[in-house]
């Protein structure tokens, strides 16, 4: 489940021939920006010039239908690299559905911070849905900032994509699709160390609370002063490579509640670290999932960084497309679909806007 602008994702769809490779025929639509990413004000004021899609129901009815059609056969994982905002919907508008042992196997979630300073974007974004899924009665895996700051995408990697050499190589009808983003990808290793990175290294360490003490000590990758974090493809690798993470841990999480309300705190708390074998007293599949209300799991540690980067390289050049298709040609510079004259026009408007806002505050 991936959350972007959904014109986006179908293109990506027909450019991945996504419907041969899963059957699935179409993404389904979702909550737009004004109701994932209620907590981010940024992400508000770009919505005010560029106006949002209107929030659809659908991929909250395909996250139940697929509940419904494997009850009792092979239950429905899901992935979510984004807010969690249709999985909470899904939650609330059927409960018992979605808290029932039967209907869904495990919820993977690309975000969640450990060291109770400011979450990730994702969890950030809509911090009350995140507190939904968290608290539901279903196996829940969350891929932290501290597990995704041990990777980093370089400059060298990318190069490793030979995507200079496909483009000329005119006797092949396949390249690479992953090199239609080669300027894309350029740009982050550029802009994420000087942005993203350095919040991320801060997060690294855990300190206990009213001491100087370090008591637990993430390892971070060495190259995050040179390049990009690559997220979502962390978060999927640790369903697809499991062996590749270390300590694996239980944790009894919350997101403390707000007399205002939400969007009000960016925090989440790790109330307490559980035993190794938490689960293992019980025998009873049923009640092995009501205990994991507040509860996650989480993969502490990359084994190995380089395996790691070996394996995102060795899945990305199995995945060709046509030389012929015309987003191979596209220059991906501010994001999906945006060339450089709109990604100015955008940051410039956005600083215009923040420079209104400082001045009111005056």
């Amino acid at each position: 489940m991936v959350v972007m602008h959904h014109n986006n994702a179908q293109t990506l769809w027909k450019y991945i021939n996504g419907y041969e490779q899963t059957g699935i025929q179409h993404p389904s639509k979702g909550y737009g920006w004004n109701s994932m990413q209620v907590g981010v004000k940024l992400l508000q004021y770009y919505n005010m010039l560029f106006p949002d899609v209107d929030d659809s129901d659908d991929a909250v009815l395909a996250i139940l239908d697929a509940a419904d059609e494997q009850h009792n056969a092979k239950m429905p994982m899901i992935l979510s690299l984004g807010p969690p905002t249709n999985i909470a919907k899904a939650i609330q508008q059927r409960p018992s559905t979605m808290n029932n042992n039967n209907y869904i196997e495990h919820i993977y979630h690309m975000g969640g911070e450990l060291t109770n300073q400011q979450l990730d974007l994702n969890f950030r974004s809509d911090r009350a849905s995140a507190r939904i899924v968290i608290d539901a009665d279903i196996p829940k895996t969350i891929i932290p900032i501290q597990t995704c700051g041990q990777v980093t995408i370089t400059d060298e990697w990318i190069s490793s994509l030979n995507c200079n050499q496909q483009q000329h190589q005119d006797s092949s009808n396949k390249k690479l699709a992953v090199c239609a983003y080669k300027s894309k990808m350029k740009q982050q290793v550029r802009l994420m160390p000087r942005f993203i990175n350095r919040a991320v290294k801060d997060r690294m360490v855990l300190v206990e609370e009213g001491t100087t003490t370090s008591s637990h000590h993430w390892k971070p990758s060495p190259n995050l002063d040179k390049g990009f974090i690559p997220w979502d493809i962390i978060a999927l690798l640790a369903i697809t490579h499991p062996n590749e993470f270390d300590q694996w841990k239980y944790h009894r999480i919350t997101f403390p509640n707000c007399s205002s309300g939400e969007p009000c705190d960016s925090t989440m708390k790790v109330l307490e670290d559980l035993p190794d074998d938490y689960f293992d007293n019980d025998n009873n599949d049923s009640v092995k999932k009501k205990r994991w209300r507040g509860i996650v799991r989480v993969p502490h540690e990359v084994r190995n960084e380089t395996k790691l980067l070996e394996i995102m390289l060795d899945l990305i050049s199995d995945i060709e497309v046509p030389s012929s298709s015309p987003l191979l040609h596209e220059q991906q510079q501010w994001g999906f679909g945006i060339n450089v004259v709109s990604g100015f026009s955008i940051a410039s408007a956005m600083f215009v806007i923040c420079c209104i806002k400082l001045c009111f505050r005056r």
